[in-house]
This record gives structure tokens, C-alpha cells and sequence, in this order.
């Protein structure tokens, strides 16, 4: 195929939306969502303890996995991980 072709066929997939821009630029895929086990992990690592439980929910406008977790000090945390990223959004002392 030659450039001109291979140009005008990545032009027509962007236009209907079959790549993204970031995967048309580096080649690499979009990151996978953090699963609620990979949020635990972190949390677990940020505030050892127990974890009582877990649920997905928004905060600060994006979808996140919250982790509660009671530490040995019979403190309780909550722990908010954006699933798009991973970032922390959130944490508060309950």
C-alpha cells in the first residue's frame, strides 16, 4: 500500500470513530480499567487493614471503585480510585 493509501485509510477510521487518537499516534491500546481486586490492592497498601467492603460509585464527576477499610487501630477509611486511571480521588477517615 502506498503512503498516500495508508494515510487516507487512517484518515477514514478516525472520521467513523474505529481508532482513537492516542492509538492512532503512538500505536499503543487505551489502558485497561482498574478492576475492583487491583483498587483493594492499593488500598490495602495505602491503609493496611481489613476490608469491609466495596462498591462502584462517581466521585468528583468520574467512575470509581470504593474500598472501605478498617485499620488496627479500629479506625475506618474510605478510599476512592478513579476506574478509568487508577488515580486516588478520594480518601476520607469515617
Amino acid at each position: 500500500m502506498h503512503t498516500a493509501s495508508r494515510i487516507a485509510a487512517i484518515l477514514t477510521l478516525l472520521a467513523a470513530g474505529g481508532l482513537h487518537a492516542a492509538e492512532a499516534d503512538t500505536g499503543a491500546p487505551a489502558a485497561a480499567p482498574l478492576t475492583m481486586q487491583q483498587a483493594v490492592d492499593k488500598a490495602l497498601a495505602q491503609r493496611p487493614g481489613e476490608v469491609m467492603g466495596t462498591d462502584r460509585e462517581r466521585k468528583n464527576g468520574r467512575e470509581a471503585w470504593e474500598v472501605e477499610i478498617r485499620d488496627a487501630n479500629g479506625q475506618e477509611w474510605e478510599l476512592y480510585y478513579a476506574i478509568d486511571d487508577g488515580s486516588l480521588l478520594y480518601e476520607e477517615r469515617d
